[in-house]
């Protein structure tokens, strides 16, 4: 595929060299003849690249659909290709956005495979921790397909898949 992009990218700064002279020719001779015309006639070449399935996917050139890493304490996470439509959360058999941030505080989201939250998870207690996972453990219980998600002024557990809740300020911060 990237051998035809370069071929049409080659073929289409002919065409505009040809284009610019066939231009300064069209003025000499007052033709009817406008570079705008000249440049739809590659139209449907465009398109087609354009509508190239590989080309249209958020994850270019991929035929699998992608393993992603989620932001996590213990690990590396992953940038996404692009911006989520709606932000879902959910436990680990979910993928959620791996690059979410809180326009309250404007702190990264970290998540907590495998973990939920205690019920005396406080906004103080957030505020002196976040995002040390040595440091949240204390209020963090084993769960096997829960997920724990905390910046640095909010928390939630997800046990099952379901949008943001309202109360929560998070953003998809591109990917």
């Amino acid at each position: 595929m990237s051998d035809d992009l370069d071929t049409f990218l080659d073929n289409l700064d002919d065409f505009v060299a040809d284009c610019a002279v066939e231009e300064k020719k069209n003025k000499r001779t007052n033709s009817s003849r406008s570079s705008t015309q000249c440049v739809t006639e590659q139209d449907s070449e465009i398109d087609s690249i354009l509508n190239d399935p590989d080309l249209t996917s958020p994850f270019r050139g991929s035929k699998s659909t992608p393993t992603i890493t989620n932001n996590t304490a213990s690990g590396p996470y992953s940038k996404c290709a692009s911006k989520c439509a709606s932000l879902k959360i959910g436990p680990i058999s979910h993928r959620s956005c791996p690059n979410m941030r809180c326009s309250k505080c404007d702190c990264a989201v970290v998540v907590f495979d495998g973990y939920s939250w205690k019920s005396e998870v406080d906004y103080l207690f957030l505020r002196n921790n976040y995002p040390d996972f040595e440091r949240v453990k204390s209020l963090l219980e084993k769960k096997r397909d829960a997920r724990a998600f905390m910046c640095q002024c909010s928390h939630v557990t997800a046990v099952t898949v379901r949008l943001l809740p309202p109360d929560l300020k998070w953003f998809c911060a591109r990917y």
